[in-house]
């Protein structure tokens, strides 16, 4: 799998909204604290959160998490460029995704893309 590199130094974080809310915070301290053994485990879950929350993490947002975890928002922000299932930009309304495994380039997932493209 190619890794895709995009320029961050000069992402703009939006000020003044707040996208982890207090009940987001005490769900999250109620459910998750307790089964992990670190706050700083706990960062998964809580991108998972905001992310079903908002349909996509904002950069603010990553801030925030890390502040409430106690890690810095760089941690946050390997996490949350690491995993392809989190995204750091709006989605459209509908999103398809076509496997480009080798078994999946076998059965023609090229031409299915291509395909989709259209």
């Amino acid at each position: 799998m190619a890794w895709i590199a995009e320029d961050r130094r000069n992402a703009v974080v939006e000020q003044g909204t707040k996208y982890l809310s207090d009940d987001m915070k005490i769900d999250i301290a109620k459910k998750y604290f307790p089964r992990y053994p670190t706050k700083r485990a706990c960062l998964l879950p809580t991108l998972h959160i905001i992310q079903h929350h908002y349909n996509w993490i904002p950069l603010a947002a990553l801030e925030e998490v890390a502040a409430f975890l106690g890690i810095s928002p760089a941690e946050v922000m390997d996490t949350a460029t690491f995993y392809e299932e989190y995204w750091l930009k709006l989605k459209g309304k509908y999103l398809i995704q076509v496997c480009r495994s080798l078994s999946c380039a076998i059965c023609a997932s090229k031409q299915l893309t291509e395909h989709c493209e259209k």
